[in-house]
C-alpha cells in the first residue's frame, strides 16, 4: 500500500513540476479556450477506442475455441484499465485481464495469458509499423534531422526488443521455465483466488503447455488474427485521431505523421513497467517533448498532453472503476470491500 501511495505521489509531483516549468498561466489560458463540445467528442472517440481494444482481445479468445460474452470481455477490459490507474505498473493491466479472463471464460491461466500476450504483440506491431511509415514520410519532407532521429529512435528500439522477448516467450517458452517457476511460487496467494474458477496448479510445466498450445492455435487461424489486428489498428487510429483533434482544438495545425509518432511514443511510455500509476506526469512530459522536437510550442504541447489526461481520466476512472468493483467483488468476495 505504501509503495502505491509513494509511486502516485511521485507521479503527481512530476506532473505539477512539469506544469510549473511550462507556465501555469499559459496552460490554463490555452485549456480554457477549448470548446466544451470538443471534449464531448473526444470522450466519444475514447469510448470507441475501448470497444475496438476489447474486440481485438475478444476475437483471440474465440480463436482458442472458448466462448465469452462480448460485454463481459468489455467489462474485464474496463477493470484492467482501472488497475493500470491504481497500481504502480501498467503490467497490472495485463495481469488483471489474465486472471479475470480465466475466471469468466473458464479458461486455464496459461490459455488466457496467451491471448493477452498475442493481443499486445499485434498492437505493438501495429503502432511500430505506423511509426515507421510516419518517420519515412517526415524524412521525405525534410522534417527530420539527425538530432530528432536520435531522440525518436530510442523508444522504438526498446519496444522492438520487448517484442522479440514476447515472441521468444511465446514460441520457445521452455527457455523461461526456471524464471516462470519462481514467479508462480511468488504469485501463489493471487493464484489461490482464481483456483476455484480457473484451472491453475502453480506449476510452470502445465502453464507453459497451456500457453504454448493456445498461442499456436491462435496463429493457425489467420482469419481471427487478421480481425484482431484490424481491431487493434482501429483502436490505435482512435488514439491518433484523439490527439490530432486535441491539437486542432488548441489552434495548432500539425502533420498527421507527427501526431502518429507522438502518440506512438506516448503509448510506448505507457507500456513501460515503471512504478507510476497511469504513468501520470511521465506521459505528459513524453508527449510534450515529442511535439517540441517538431516545432510545436512547449505551452501548446503541454496543454495538449494535459487536456488528453483530463479527458481520459474524467472518462476512464469512473467507468472503469465501476467495472473493477464489480469484478473485484466476484473474484474475492464481499469481505474485501
Amino acid at each position: 500500500m505504501l509503495t502505491k501511495v509513494l509511486s502516485l505521489v511521485f507521479g503527481v509531483a512530476v506532473l505539477v513540476g512539469f506544469i510549473y516549468y511550462v507556465g501555469v498561466e499559459a496552460v490554463i489560458r490555452i485549456l480554457l479556450s477549448v470548446n466544451p463540445l470538443v471534449i464531448v467528442g473526444l470522450a466519444g472517440i475514447e469510448l470507441i477506442g475501448f470497444v475496438f481494444y476489447a474486440t481485438a482481445w475478444y476475437v483471440l479468445i474465440l480463436a482458442t475455441g472458448h466462448r465469452l460474452r462480448f460485454l463481459t470481455c468489455q467489462g474485464i477490459t474496463f477493470a484492467s484499465i482501472f488497475a493500470s490507474y491504481t497500481m504502480p505498473s501498467g503490467v497490472f493491466l495485463e495481469v488483471t485481464r489474465c486472471i479475470l479472463g480465466s475466471k469468466e471464460a473458464k479458461m486455464k491461466l496459461g490459455e488466457t495469458t496467451a491471448t493477452v500476450i498475442l493481443h499486445r504483440i499485434l498492437y505493438i506491431v501495429g503502432f511500430l509499423g505506423s511509426m515507421a511509415i510516419a518517420f519515412t514520410a517526415l524524412v521525405m519532407k525534410g522534417m527530420v534531422n539527425s538530432n530528432v532521429a536520435y531522440e525518436i529512435s530510442i523508444l522504438p528500439i526498446i519496444a522492438i526488443v520487448g517484442l522479440i522477448v514476447l515472441l521468444s516467450i511465446s514460441l520457445v517458452p521452455r527457455i523461461f521455465h526456471p524464471l516462470l517457476d519462481r514467479l508462480l511460487r511468488i504469485g501463489q496467494p493471487i493464484l489461490k483466488l482464481v483456483q476455484k474458477n480457473a484451472s491453475v496448479d502453480g506449476k510452470a510445466d502445465q502453464f507453459l503447455s497451456d500457453y504454448n498450445s493456445s498461442f499456436r492455435r491462435m496463429l493457425s487461424t489467420p482469419g481471427h488474427m487478421l480481425a484482431s489486428f484490424a481491431a487493434s489498428m482501429c483502436d490505435w487510429g482512435c488514439s491518433v485521431v484523439f490527439l490530432w483533434i486535441v491539437l486542432a482544438a488548441l489552434g495548432t495545425t500539425v502533420s498527421i505523421w507527427v501526431v502518429v509518432i507522438t502518440m506512438a511514443i506516448g503509448k510506448m511510455i505507457q507500456m513501460t513497467p515503471i512504478a507510476v500509476p497511469g504513468m501520470i506526469g511521465i506521459f505528459e512530459a513524453a508527449v510534450t517533448t515529442s511535439l517540441a522536437l517538431f516545432g510545436v510550442p512547449v505551452a501548446i504541447g503541454a496543454s495538449a498532453a494535459i487536456l488528453t489526461r483530463i479527458v481520459t481520466s474524467w472518462l476512464d476512472v469512473p467507468i472503469t472503476g465501476v467495472a473493477a468493483y464489480h469484478y473485484g467483488v466476484k473474484l474475492v468476495g464481499q469481505k474485501m470491500f
